[in-house]
């Protein structure tokens, strides 16, 4: 195996080690062993860079996101798509969100990623992997969709929120949701009552699983939580109960897919319990 096939192989498993795994801390030292790197390419020195802003973001360290971003912007120009996501980022930089936003699912356009939602786009040309949806959903508002699209690298889909622990802190919380898996071979979509009296269940190494994970102050693991996984083509409810440290930064929460099927969402609530 090549340098450059090793280095790109260390760049995925940094993206899986963020969107997935939701190790923020160990997919950022992933990404700046990569820009370490002298032999790396310059697209994938910009990717790195990228991701280490991300994950910067996501613990609540902006003041070293902002400038991850903005030396991409100076430094990595001429990589255009990557260096367009930063100018994004840097275009709507302002204080994080004080709470979840749109956990009904009441806002936005079917077809399109929910606003309020982050939904993590892996490289290499895959468009989205969550959208919106009006029916089929649980609930007579509306749901969301996670995708793994065909051209995707990887099997993996998310859908996610990020906000500051402020009013949490020293608090214990409770986030629950409806989930339901489309298996790969369903190609529409089949009321789950008529998927169970015919047997259709997802692939075996499909899963979908509702998560939550805290960031705390001077860089200390918080809470990291994992609800069941969920494999059925029923309406399946997930709960996650989780005390938040007194010195909680950032709350991040949602849904992790694995498969070439897709998962429902639905009825997604985050409330403080005591």
């Amino acid at each position: 195996m090549c340098a450059a096939e090793s280095l790109e192989m260390q760049l995925e498993s940094a993206i899986h080690r963020e969107i997935v795994l939701g190790d923020l801390k160990g997919a950022m030292e992933q990404y700046r062993a990569i820009l370490a790197q002298p032999t790396k390419s310059r697209g994938l020195a910009a990717r790195a860079l990228f991701g280490s802003g991300q994950c910067l973001e996501k613990l609540g360290r902006r003041n070293e996101a902002h400038a991850a971003y903005t030396r991409l912007v100076s430094e990595y120009a001429d990589q255009s798509e990557t260096a367009a996501l930063a100018r994004v980022e840097l275009a709507g930089w302002e204080d994080p969100l004080p709470g979840p936003h749109n956990l009904n699912f009441a806002q936005g356009v079917p077809g399109k990623a929910p606003p309020g939602w982050i939904v993590p786009d892996f490289p290499k040309g895959a468009s989205y992997m969550a959208e919106l949806r009006r029916k089929g959903c649980r609930s007579d508002i509306g749901c969301a969709v996670v995708v793994v699209p065909d051209h995707a690298p990887s099997p993996f889909g998310s859908l996610m929120q990020s906000f500051s622990a402020a009013a949490y802190a020293g608090k214990t919380v409770r986030l629950r949701a409806s989930l339901r898996l489309e298996s790969s071979d369903q190609q529409v979509a089949i009321h789950p009552a008529i998927a169970s009296l015919l047997g259709i269940t997802a692939a075996p190494e499909d899963g979908a699983q509702l998560w939550l994970s805290v960031d705390r102050a001077r860089r200390q693991a918080g809470a990291n939580s994992v609800d069941r996984p969920v494999r059925s083509a029923e309406w399946t409810k997930c709960e996650i109960v989780s005390a938040i440290e007194p010195d909680a930064t950032f709350i991040t929460f949602g849904v992790r897919y694995v498969g070439r099927g897709r998962v429902w969402v639905d009825d997604v609530s985050f409330e403080v319990i005591h």
